[in-house]
This record gives structure tokens, C-alpha cells and sequence, in this order.
């Protein structure tokens, strides 16, 4: 498996708030990094191998859910690092 097969992912509702934490990321030489909306993150994800889950801040209890569980299903043991908003 390639590098490029090992992907870090960004799931936000907002698509800037998830540009800037993909660059974040990027920035610490993380090979391939991706964003999603929540409900197209399988399908963006393709065939790549999912290596870490990053949560944004924007999305709804419900959604957090439903990510967690569709997550559960595809692979329980991929790291989850849920981001907090500001209050």
C-alpha cells in the first residue's frame, strides 16, 4: 500500500473550517489529507485506507452520530479526534 493509499480525513459542515484544518494537517507533512460533508465522506474516501477521522466543530449532535456509527460499520478501530467549536 502507497502513502497515497493511507488518507486522513476532515468531516465538516462547513467546507472552509474544514480547508483550514486539512491545511493545518497538511502542513505537518501528512501525505494525503481529504474533506468531506458528512453524508459523502465514504464516497470521497474511495478506495483509500482511512488512517485517522478529524470531526469539525459544525456538525450536529444527530450528525456526530450517525458519523460515528456509519464509522463503526466501516472500520471501528480507525482514530477519531473530534473538534471543538468556540462557545
Amino acid at each position: 500500500m502507497s502513502l497515497i493509499d493511507k488518507t486522513i480525513l476532515v468531516v465538516d459542515q462547513d467546507p472552509s473550517v474544514a480547508e483550514n484544518l486539512k491545511e493545518l494537517i497538511e502542513f505537518m507533512d501528512a501525505p494525503c489529507v481529504i474533506t468531506a460533508m458528512p453524508d459523502d465522506w465514504k464516497a470521497r474516501l474511495g478506495d483509500r485506507r482511512l488512517e485517522a477521522l478529524f470531526v469539525g466543530p459544525d456538525l450536529s449532535e444527530a450528525e456526530v452520530n450517525v458519523l460515528m456509527d456509519e464509522l463503526s460499520q466501516f472500520d471501528p478501530n480507525v482514530p477519531v479526534i473530534m473538534m471543538r467549536g468556540e462557545s
